[in-house]
C-alpha cells in the first residue's frame, strides 16, 4: 500500500511539475458592433486563440494563450471615447492587446503613438493569408505610406426602399425591379427620390416619405458624390471642401423637411431603433436614405422579421446621382483590427489576427452580421457562395467608394452633419451652413483643407 501511495504521489508530483511549465499568456482585445450581428469580431477572437492553442498543444509547446474579447453595442461615440481616454493613459493593465475599430480611427491613433505600423507582420504571412485579401482594402488601411490595420469587414452602405408601399402607390413589379437600374444609369436622381416620396405621404401610405441615419457617419459624404463633388485630393493627402457640391447636399436635404415635407425638421433626434422600426418593421416611411446592408441581418436578429418577408417588402438601390454630372454610389466602411503600441505580446496578438482572418471564420461574420466578403478566396467557399442575399447586394460594389485616411476625417464627417442638422431645424440656411462648415474646418485643419471655390 505505501508504495502505492508513494507511487500515486510521485506521478501526482511530476504531473504537477508539468502542469507548472506551461505558462499562460493572457490577451485582452476591445471589439464593437454597434449593431449585435456583428459579434463575430470578438468571437473569432476567441476560436481562433482555441485553434491556437490545439496548434500549442500539438506541437508540444509549454505556453498556452487566453483573450478576454469585450463586444461594444453602445454608441460608436461612447466606444471611440472608451478608446481614446484608454489610449491616452497607456496603461498597459487596461490598454487591450487589439482594438477593432473604424479604419478611419488609424491615422488618428497612428499620429498619436498609439498603434503600431504592420507592414512588417503582414509580410510575414503574406502568402499564407493576406495575399488573398481584395488589393482595395489594403489602401483603406493605409497612411503615410504605412499599413496601420488588418481588414476585418466591408460593406455597402444604400437606399432602402419600401416595395410594398411603391406597389400601393401604383408600380408595376416591373417598375420596382427596375428601380435600381435607372439609378445606376442616372435616369432617377435624388429629386426624383424625393417626389416620389412625396406622392407616397400625400397619399397617406406612409407617414413620412424619407428618413435618414439621425447621427454622424460617412453616408452623408454619399452625397457630395452625388452631386458630383469632391472630399479628398490624394496628390496632396488633403481634405476638401467643394463648396459648389456641399451647398447643394444642404439645399437637398433642407428641400426634404421645408420644401417637400417628407422628413421630420427633428430627424437628427431620432432614436435608431425608431428608424429601423419604421423602415423595416412598421413601414412608416417610404425610403431610408443612409442604410447599411447590414442592417438586414439585424432587422431579423433584433426585430424578428423572417427573410423572406423583407426579401418581399423591401428593395435597395444605390444612393441617385443630384445632378446628371454627378455619380450614383455607395460608401464602404471598412472595420479593422489594430494592434497597440503597449501590447507586451504584439507578435502573438498578430498570429491570433492571422487565424482569426481564416476563410471560415469571417464567413462566420458574413453571415451573421450580412456584411461582404474580404478575401477573394471567400467568394467560392461554399457557405458563403449560397448566401442569396449577399451575392445580390455584392452586384453594388463596383460604385463603392471610401472616406479618406485623413486624422481629421471625423471632424469633417460631424461637421458636415452638424450643418445638414442645423439646415434640417431651420437653424440655418444652406449658405449658413456652409459659411460655418468653411469657418470650422479652417480653424480645426488650417493648411490640411482645401477650399475649392
Amino acid at each position: 500500500m505505501r508504495k502505492w501511495l508513494v507511487g500515486l504521489a510521485v506521478l501526482l508530483l511530476a504531473t504537477w511539475a508539468v502542469a507548472e511549465e506551461i505558462e499562460v499568456i493572457k490577451l485582452r482585445a476591445w471589439t464593437v458592433g454597434p449593431d449585435t450581428p456583428a459579434y463575430y469580431r470578438a468571437e473569432n477572437l476567441v476560436l481562433a486563440v482555441e485553434r491556437l492553442n490545439r496548434i500549442l498543444e500539438d506541437a508540444g509547446a509549454k505556453i498556452r494563450v487566453e483573450i478576454e474579447a469585450d463586444f461594444w453595442t453602445e454608441s460608436w461615440a461612447s466606444y471611440r471615447r472608451r478608446n481614446i481616454l484608454a489610449l491616452a493613459e497607456g496603461d498597459p493593465e487596461v490598454v487591450p492587446d487589439i482594438i477593432c475599430t473604424s479604419h478611419l480611427d488609424a491615422p488618428v491613433y497612428a499620429a498619436a503613438g498609439w498603434i503600431i505600423p504592420l507592414d512588417e507582420y503582414i509580410e510575414r504571412y503574406w502568402s499564407w493569408t493576406y495575399e488573398d485579401f481584395f488589393p482595395h482594402l489594403w489602401e483603406a488601411m493605409t497612411w503615410q505610406g504605412k499599413i496601420w490595420a488588418v481588414p476585418q469587414d466591408i460593406e455597402v452602405r444604400m437606399v432602402w426602399f419600401r416595395k410594398d408601399k411603391l406597389r400601393e402607390l401604383g408600380w408595376s413589379e416591373a417598375e420596382i425591379e427596375a428601380l435600381p437600374d435607372k439609378v445606376a444609369a442616372k435616369e432617377f436622381l435624388l429629386q426624383d427620390l424625393a417626389e416620389v416620396a412625396k406622392e407616397l405621404q400625400d397619399a397617406g401610405l406612409v407617414e413620412w416619405g424619407i428618413i435618414h441615419r439621425p447621427t454622424a457617419g460617412p453616408d452623408f459624404f454619399q452625397f457630395v458624390v452625388a452631386y458630383g463633388g469632391e472630399y479628398y485630393d490624394p496628390e496632396t493627402g488633403k481634405l476638401v471642401l467643394d463648396k459648389p457640391a456641399v451647398l447643394k447636399v444642404l439645399e437637398f436635404f433642407g428641400a426634404l423637411v421645408h420644401e417637400y415635407g417628407v422628413t421630420p425638421a427633428g430627424m437628427t433626434g431620432w432614436p435608431w431603433p425608431a428608424v429601423h422600426r419604421a423602415i423595416a418593421l412598421e413601414g412608416t416611411v417610404g425610403f431610408q436614405i443612409t442604410g447599411g446592408m447590414w442592417n438586414w441581418a439585424e432587422w431579423q436578429r433584433d426585430l424578428l422579421i423572417p427573410e423572406e418577408e423583407l426579401w418581399e417588402n423591401i428593395g435597395w438601390t444605390l444612393i441617385p446621382a443630384g445632378i446628371p454630372e454627378g455619380s450614383p454610389n455607395q460608401f464602404g466602411h471598412p472595420l479593422a483590427y489594430m494592434i497597440t503600441s503597449v501590447s507586451r505580446h504584439k507578435e502573438l496578438a498578430f498570429l491570433v489576427l492571422t487565424l482569426a482572418s481564416q476563410v471560415d471564420l469571417i464567413t462566420n461574420h458574413s453571415l451573421s452580421g450580412a456584411k461582404l466578403a474580404i478575401r477573394r478566396s471567400q467568394l467560392s467557399y461554399e457557405r458563403f457562395a449560397k448566401a442569396e442575399y449577399l451575392a445580390a447586394v455584392s452586384e453594388l460594389l463596383p460604385y463603392q467608394r471610401f472616406l479618406p485616411p485623413h486624422p481629421k476625417t471625423g471632424f469633417f464627417t460631424t461637421t458636415l452633419y452638424e450643418a445638414i442638422s442645423a439646415v434640417e431645424a431651420g437653424t440655418m440656411t444652406p449658405a449658413e451652413a456652409l459659411a460655418f462648415m468653411e469657418d470650422r474646418l479652417k480653424l480645426e485643419l488650417g493648411d490640411e483643407i482645401i477650399i475649392k471655390e
